[in-house]
């Protein structure tokens, strides 16, 4: 097991394996860093007995290196909401895999040496989902490319990645990410209910997975990144009145076409696409844990009309609203 690796000048909270293995959990780090302009938080969740997961948020203006969880009997979804990171194997000095804003993988490190280094920036923000081997293999499609190979290596031993292009975190992936990190259960209906919920992220892994390599995050600098999230923030802001693609596109410092384009790149769908996805999202949401009618819920979510709200709904999830309120 890996302790916690950091350049001076930044202070650490561990959790170290003694204290880990007290309590029949397996080692990993999450770190809590500061220098004089920057600070950073991390959640440590330990949801049941055989899956956890980390949440950290940090703010860096010098890089930082973590040793990686290392175990034959686990294998990690990671997903990077913001910032940038690099996961290393051995000696190695190419990365076994980068990480951009808003992207995910599977990531499969058995018993080798691996560290990660957290770039630089105002905002990072990442969650790590630890899951048993024999969890993942249950569930693991037995054809495919991707699925055959991964399945392989996790049997041989050898770090593995689901993909070598990295995935788009939807806003669905986003909405069951939430639901992990406020769960309000407890005992087994926890337990249950995190198993349930890592069972629907791999299922959403993959789902995009199957998908064509052109769907696929690539490589974009790191200043498009930024415009397209911007962008992101700028729909989900005027969500009750959206602008155009053309006056979106000149808010965030971009033409139209490139952003269509790199939108689709760093986030998996279209403007519209993703717009309507998250509203969905967040009208199931509304729908649960409220009493809200319909018709305010189709208001707040930018709807003229409660029956267009009511069409839009069935049509993404193939069932009417007035189901769950009743």
């Amino acid at each position: 097991m890996e302790q916690d690796v950091s350049e001076p000048g930044i202070s650490e909270r561990d959790c170290t394996s003694q204290q880990l293995a007290e309590q029949n959990r397996p080692t990993f780090c999450a770190c809590q860093g500061q220098d004089a302009r920057a600070t950073a938080e991390a959640n440590m969740r330990f949801p049941s007995g055989e899956i956890h997961f980390s949440h950290t948020t940090i703010s860096l203006s010098n890089k930082k290196v973590v040793g990686c969880f290392n175990s034959e009997d686990f294998a990690q979804l990671y997903f990077s909401m913001r910032g940038k990171s690099a996961f290393r194997v051995g000696d190695n000095p190419k990365p076994f895999a980068s990480f951009d804003a808003q992207q995910h993988n599977l990531l499969f490190f058995s018993d080798a040496q691996a560290q990660q280094e957290i770039k630089p920036g105002p905002q990072v923000e990442m969650m790590t989902v630890y899951i048993p081997s024999d969890f993942l293999l249950h569930y693991l499609p037995e054809t495919g490319g991707p699925f055959s190979e991964l399945r392989e290596h996790i049997l041989a031993g050898k770090p593995a990645r689901l993909r070598k292009g990295n995935l788009p975190i939807t806003p669905r992936i986003t909405a069951v990410l939430h639901e992990l990190l406020n769960c309000t259960y407890t005992g087994y209906s926890k337990r249950m209910f995190v198993q349930a919920k890592v069972i629907e992220l791999l299922m959403l892994q993959f789902e995009q997975c199957e998908q064509d390599e052109a769907s696929l995050v690539t490589g974009l600098k790191q200043t498009d990144i930024e415009k397209m999230l911007h962008a992101r923030d700028l729909i989900l802001k005027n969500m009750e009145c959206p602008c155009s693609l053309i006056d979106l596109a000149h808010m965030v410092g971009t033409n139209e076409y490139y952003l269509k384009k790199h939108f689709k790149q760093v986030f998996g769908t279209t403007v519209f696409g993703y717009l309507n996805s998250y509203r969905m999202e967040q009208a199931r949401k509304m729908l649960l844990e409220g009493d809200n009618k319909i018709g305010d819920i189709a208001s707040a979510l930018g709807f003229k009309y409660a029956a267009h709200f009511t069409a839009a709904f069935k049509k993404h999830f193939g069932y009417l609203p007035q189901k769950i309120k009743s």
